[in-house]
Order: C-alpha cells, then sequence, then structure tokens
C-alpha cells in the first residue's frame, strides 16, 4: 500500500518520509478495509501537498493501542471545520478543496476504522498541514 502512495508523492514532487519499526505486533485486522481507510488518508495528503511539501507515514504502540499517523504539509484545516469533515458529504471552504470527490473519503475511514474498534484522529493548523492518526486496540 504504501509504495503505490510513495511513487504518488513523488511524482507530483513531495518528499515522502516513513517511520515504521519492523518490530511493530501483529493485529486482528481486515486488511483490505484497513488498507482502504489509510489509503484514503494518503491519497487526501498527497491532493492537497503542494509540491515541494512533505508527506510522511509513521506507526507505534502506546498504552495498548497501535497507532498509525498520516501528516502532510498541506494548506491544514480550520479549527471550526474538522468537527464536521468525518461527516458524510462535507466538502468544507470551496477556496481550499478539489472540484472532485463527494466528500466521503473521511468519513468512510473513520467506520472502517471504528469497525476494528478504533478511533480517528485529526489535529491539523492552518497553513502548517495536517495530522491523521488512526487507533487500534491490541487486545
Amino acid at each position: 500500500l504504501l509504495a503505490t502512495w510513495r511513487e504518488a508523492a513523488q511524482r507530483k514532487g513531495l518528499r515522502w518520509e516513513t517511520a515504521v519499526p519492523t518490530d511493530l505486533p501483529t493485529l486482528e485486522a481486515d486488511p483490505d478495509r484497513l488498507a482502504r481507510a489509510l489509503g484514503n488518508l494518503l491519497s487526501n495528503a498527497v491532493k492537497y501537498t503542494p509540491a515541494g511539501g512533505v508527506v510522511s507515514v509513521e506507526a507505534g504502540v502506546e498504552d495498548g493501542s497501535a497507532w498509525i499517523r498520516v501528516n502532510d504539509t498541506g494548506p491544514g484545516i480550520a479549527p471550526e471545520e474538522q468537527e464536521h469533515i468525518f461527516t458524510p458529504f462535507y466538502r468544507g471552504d470551496a477556496s481550499r478543496r478539489f472540484p472532485q470527490g463527494m466528500g466521503l473519503g473521511l468519513s468512510i475511514a473513520r467506520d472502517l476504522v471504528a469497525a476494528h474498534g478504533g478511533r480517528l484522529e485529526v489535529h491539523s493548523t492552518l497553513g502548517q498541514g495536517s495530522r491523521f492518526t488512526i487507533w487500534l486496540p491490541l487486545a
């Protein structure tokens, strides 16, 4: 999954970084659905980050949960929009969005993560980028 998005990022002129330890525990999960959730986050990161920016993927374990984090140096998401971005069909400020898409990617990602007993969080600052973190229980 990461190789496809790394190539897309590099074709766009983005720097691609990963920090994924090789000793992560295994999870009992649906790999296709989890890949779709992560793919939606990576798609947005590549789409919204301008050439010369950075997209990174990290993973780790903390407090009985595994986490996967997608960071970008895109335009960021306004605080008042962050509470709405997981709502189906919400597309945000027209001046900062792409014309294609229906506003379903983040809603689908959140639902797929929740179906695994996890949660999807966002931290974003306008002009500095966004960080989306998937949290999944280990037990």
